[in-house]
């Protein structure tokens, strides 16, 4: 419902009264319908109006001020009629108004018996005779007067006369210039001068008045006149020929480009963008003819501001439109919008607001953050950037919709509009990389083996003897009659005197090279961690034994093989700080007993280092080396210079092992993923696995 205060002789159910010089009109509702106002003003200036009940629903939005007189509310209903195809006309014979369609207002409307300006309606018609200076070209100049829709110009050459409908305030004006044509001595010509800065009414208005003033000091007064056209954006110069010039040069001195300011406006009842689409739509007007240098809107997120540059007329404009929309009251509007999370889990971003709003503005924790339907709600930083921290009748409620990964907000148009770019700068696409680890193991072993045997047979006074030196060669005896097939590796050479002497000499070396390489490749987004494992589980038994029975079962697994587990961290300058742990195991052979499991062998890397994007760099290693030396000889003849070395046995072995660790991190940005794509196809390659394009094969079409 909305409030209308009037003068005190009119009392109406819901109106009130105000004691004011003129009566003023007050609305206390920022959308009426177009019945309530016709309504109102019919009783209150007491004229019959009819209308169709359809035609009343037509909504309507003003905002009153400090009030609207009587004219002023007519002028009002005439024009919202006007945006609506509708007019307001008096009927020949009727008393009071009706409201009809705009195209037919003209057939409807009665000719105007007396003084048009004391007509009623807002639509009206009038028979005018044309004086004898007027002339046919008369009906040319009214047409750019009376232009709108519905309007009408209509010369009568039988009679002499001229029709006009339409507005009554452009049947007036056009009233008034054909009385200056016709009350001009010389010739009248009507002529269009463009602008290049200034508007067609601010030109006209600032013209008149210096008319007016003329006329007050001059004899003979200016009888030309000027026309607003809107459309064109020119001014029309309806005068004699000998004033063309005077106007011309006139209208050319005043059209000058106002001073640019520049002010700031700081939003705080709705958001930062809004307000801005807001001034560009309502404010900035092509008709203003400003320059792209004349205005110039800046959004300053940083500081919650908008910075315009802009002449004077516009920035009271901004003004004026700035204090409309910061007059609404806190609770009076809350908007609600969803918010996509595209790169990002929909809680994690939750839960960032959640901390960011909750904790950092100093206010309790937001209600309905979990989307558990209860509907609480805390305070929010109203003002937002750059604005006053507002927290007594402002309330945020946000929830998420896991099924399309996105959160909704409810709450002030200004808050709402600050979450969504909290939202869009958190939610970007995060970096891959693709870790590509390559474990190598080299083993190398050397082994020499030199060994001799020698044995000799004889007698001493009827007794025999026997001498030998024993290393395991496996020289033939001396009473041997022939040398046996030679066995083994390496080089054996033997001697045989049968019956008397023996020898053997055996000589091996072995040299032994290995290596094994392990190459993992994990791909994982910034910040995540991934784990790569290839492993063997070897099982072994378990027996529980009792006093009658003994129960064997399953003890449990030996693993042993590849783990990866890797962290990415992307700093800035395209290095990467690397969380990461590798493992190689191995069996070394069997287990002593069933109930227990096997010998095993592992060397672990563990650490966290920064390597650059697309690098192989080692990261870790381990060498064990190992050399061992044995001698077996025969006491003193085995240590003489030369002979000794038919007396002893001698081997040496070396081994030495090498383990390292390579990464390669390869960080991938493309939005498409067409540097994934591209690295999988070596992969897919060798996979011998089809790509994602189809292959074309040629074929006969017969």
């Amino acid at each position: 419902m909305f409030l209308l205060l009037v003068p005190p002789s009119f009392a109406l159910s819901g109106l009130r009264a105000q004691e004011h010089p003129e009566p003023m009109w007050h609305v206390f509702r920022d959308e009426v319908t177009l019945a309530e106002l016709l309504d109102a003003y019919a009783a209150a200036q007491s004229i019959p109006l009819e209308y169709d009940p359809a035609v009343g629903q037509a909504k309507v939005t003003l905002r009153s001020g400090p009030g609207i007189g009587n004219e002023g509310l007519w002028a009002l209903l005439n024009r919202t009629l006007r945006e609506h195809d509708l007019a307001c006309i008096q009927a020949p014979g009727e008393e009071g108004l009706g409201i009809v369609p705009i195209a037919r207002a003209a057939d409807l409307a009665r000719i105007e018996p007396g003084d048009p300006a004391a007509a009623r309606a807002g639509f009206i018609k009038v028979l005018r005779p044309l004086g004898g200076k007027a002339g046919e070209g008369a009906s040319q100049v009214l047409v750019h007067v009376l232009s709108g829709p519905g309007a009408i110009v209509q010369a009568i050459p039988e009679s002499g006369q001229v029709l006009l409908a339409g507005p009554k305030h452009e049947v007036l004006q056009a009233l008034a210039v054909l009385e200056s044509i016709e009350s001009a001595s010389v010739p009248v010509r009507v002529e269009e001068v463009s602008l290049k800065h200034a508007s067609p009414t601010s030109i006209v208005k600032l013209v008149e008045r210096i008319r007016q003033a003329m006329a007050a000091v001059q004899e003979e007064p200016l009888r030309g006149t000027l026309l607003a056209d809107a459309l064109t954006g020119a001014v029309l110069v309806v005068a004699p020929e000998d004033e063309l010039p005077y106007w011309r040069e006139t209208i050319d001195r005043f059209d000058r480009p106002d001073p640019v300011v520049t002010r700031e406006y700081t939003p705080r009842r709705f958001g930062l963008d809004e307000t801005a689409q807001l001034i560009e739509n309502v404010v900035r007007d092509a008709s203003w003819r400003t320059g792209p240098e004349s205005w110039r809107l800046v959004r300053d997120s940083l500081t919650g501001t908008i910075l315009l540059t802009a002449p004077a007329p516009q920035q009271a404009e901004v003004a004026r439109l700035m204090e409309r929309i910061e007059a609404t009251p806190p609770d009076a509007l809350r908007t609600m919008r969803s918010f996509s999370v595209r790169h990002r889990d929909v809680d994690q971003v939750l839960g960032l607001l959640r901390e960011a709003i909750g904790g950092d503005a100093g206010v309790p924790g937001l209600g309905g953050m979990e989307g558990d339907g209860s509907g609480a709600a805390s305070p929010v930083r109203e003002g937002g950037t750059g604005g006053p921290v507002r927290t007594e009748a402002t309330r945020l409620t946000l929830t998420k919709d896991s099924g399309t990964n996105r959160i909704v907000a409810i709450g002030p148009p200004r808050t709402v509009d600050e979450i969504g770019r909290l939202i869009e700068s958190l939610d970007v696409r995060q970096p891959q990389v693709l870790v590509e680890a390559v474990i190598v193991t080299l083993t190398s072993s050397e082994s020499l083996a030199v060994a001799a045997e020698l044995e000799k047979l004889g007698a001493w006074n009827g007794s025999l003897l026997r001498a030998s030196t024993l290393f395991g060669a496996g020289s033939p005896g001396a009473n041997a009659t022939s040398i046996p097939p030679a066995s083994g590796t390496g080089l054996s050479t033997a001697v045989l005197d049968p019956g008397s002497f023996s020898g053997v000499l055996q000589a091996l070396e072995t040299v032994a090279r290995g290596r094994t390489q392990n190459t993992p490749k994990l791909l994982v987004n910034n910040h995540e961690t991934a784990t790569l494992g290839s492993v063997l589980q070897t099982p072994f038994a378990s027996t529980n034994a009792s006093t009658t029975v003994a129960t064997t079962s399953l003890g449990g697994t030996s693993d042993a093989g590849t783990q990866v587990t890797v962290t990415p961290q992307i700093t800035d300058g395209d290095l990467l700080l690397i969380d990461y742990e590798v493992s190689l195991s191995s069996f070394v052979g069997s287990a002593s007993d069933a109930t227990l499991p096997p010998p095993r062998q592992e060397n672990r890397i563990a650490s966290v280092a920064t390597v650059p994007d697309g690098y192989t760099v080692v990261v870790g290693g381990l060498e064990v080396e190992e050399e061992t030396e044995s001698v077996s000889r025969v006491p003193i003849l085995g240590d003489l210079p030369l002979l000794g070395v038919l007396f002893r046995s001698k081997s040496t072995s070396r081994t030495k092992s090498r383990f390292f660790v390579f990464l390669r991190c390869s960080v991938f940005r493309d939005p498409g993923f067409e540097d994934l794509r591209y690295l999988s196809e070596a992969d897919l390659g060798a996979a011998d696995l089809p790509g994602d394009a189809p292959v074309v094969e040629p074929r006969l079409i017969r």
